[in-house]
């Protein structure tokens, strides 16, 4: 570089010097005096769009000083029994963490990039140590109210404080003991909010969690249900399965991903093999029979449905089990029969389907009692028993139900 070239780059940083002692001179007396917080964050974040301000590490290192200043004023009124409000309290804490991840990075790129000496990771570390756990109190705070939108953000700032270079001496991620729960509600904030990505990622941490064990392979295999990782969502419910038997929720939801998707064969081996553990568990009789339905082996998923009836009067599905397939021998045979009331054969097999309709009947009236409201699966199936059993009354009633919903129907698609 000429002498020339050499003068203008002094130059330069000599007037980008004094430029930023007057930008900056409005968030130092802030940080001196204190005052509006408001009006230092606006001055900030007009600086973070300037070209010239928005990789200086000094810019983010007096933002971390403003922030904790506006937590210091919070903090004495707290601690004069004064109102404060808690939502700002954590929202400074959260705003240093955030502006010295920004001041690091820079400093960061700018040491890999050349000959440059860290300025700031050290008086960073000094500031941020003190309030590192409040990150945690404030996840919590948040989770408490189901705001899950907050509770992943101050968790997620929690997991990455852990991990940043101004923390790493400290070894956060072996002595810090509260690391996997946090990791855990952070991977269930993200679910509840459906950010499936987001929850898988704080997954390896949180399978620590040994107290939140079983949902933590819940929110995992459901996250990856989601995402249609199929390979993946199987894994993980058998994991579940394995290790946690007492939950029935692996169990329960694998055997209905195979009844929805028609491998029904899978779904009687998963059955069979888990009635075999424990033979006298109705929810594992209940799932069999519900299996023997998809198979159309009525005659079997009746004899499990009265096993399980009488184990457990209140399984209102397994009376519909029953109840429809009774309902569906009965309408098999009916919808094939040949229409000749002179053929003794014809007035067998009608007397056939009313036997049948008779079996189903009380079984589907139970049904109705327990599940009032569930029209949709009870009333076709009882409109057409009381038809075949010419009961007039009860025919009317149902009759009457189904005009009405179709009535409705008709007019919400209007």
């Amino acid at each position: 570089m000429n002498s020339r070239n050499l003068l203008l780059t002094i130059f330069a940083c000599l007037a980008l010097s004094v430029s930023a002692q007057s930008e900056y001179k409005s968030i130092r007396t802030y940080i001196k005096k204190g005052g509006n917080i408001a009006t230092v964050r606006q001055q900030i974040q007009k600086l973070e769009k300037d070209e010239d301000f928005k990789d200086d590490p000094k810019l983010y290192f007096l933002a971390v000083q403003s922030e904790r200043k506006a937590n210091e004023a919070d903090n004495t009124k707290l601690y004069l029994n004064q109102a404060y409000d808690t939502v700002n309290f954590f929202a400074t804490i959260s705003g240093m963490f955030k502006y010295a991840a920004q001041c690091d990075g820079i400093e960061q790129h700018r040491l890999s990039n050349g000959n440059y000496k860290l300025k700031y990771r050290s008086k960073l570390h000094d500031i941020l140590k003190r309030y590192y756990p409040n990150l945690y109190s404030a996840g919590i705070f948040y989770i408490k109210k189901k705001d899950y939108k907050n509770s992943q953000q101050y968790f997620q700032q929690y997991l990455d404080a852990a991990q940043s270079p101004i923390f790493a001496a400290d070894r956060l991620l072996t002595t810090d003991t509260k690391l996997p729960r946090a990791a855990f509600w952070c991977m269930t904030s993200a679910y509840y909010q459906k950010d499936y990505y987001a929850a898988l990622r704080s997954g390896e941490l949180a399978s620590r969690d040994s107290a939140n064990a079983d949902l933590y392979l819940q929110y995992t295999a459901l996250s990856q249900g989601a995402l249609k990782d199929t390979a993946l969502y199987i894994s993980t419910l058998r994991k579940g399965m394995k290790e946690i038997p007492y939950d029935l929720f692996f169990f329960s939801t694998l055997t209905d991903y195979y009844n929805t998707t028609h491998q029904y064969d899978k779904a009687l081996q998963l059955t069979d093999s888990v009635q075999r553990l424990n033979p006298q568990q109705p929810i594992f009789k209940f799932a069999k029979s519900v299996v023997l339905y998809n198979l159309k082996r009525y005659d079997d998923c009746i004899t499990l449905s009265r096993e399980v009836i009488s184990a457990d009067s209140t399984n209102a599905d397994a009376y519909f089990y029953a109840g429809s397939c009774y309902y569906n021998q009965a309408a098999e045979i009916d919808d094939n029969v040949q229409p000749n009331i002179n053929l003794k054969s014809y007035n067998a097999q009608k007397q056939q389907v009313r036997n049948l309709f008779a079996q189903a009947k009380p079984y589907l009236e139970r049904y109705r009692r327990l599940r009032p409201n569930d029209q949709k699966r009870w009333a076709p199936l009882l409109y057409r028993i009381y038809l075949n059993l010419n009961e007039a009354a009860p025919f009317a009633e149902i009759e009457k139900i189904l005009n009405e919903a179709s009535d409705k129907a008709t007019k919400s698609s209007k």
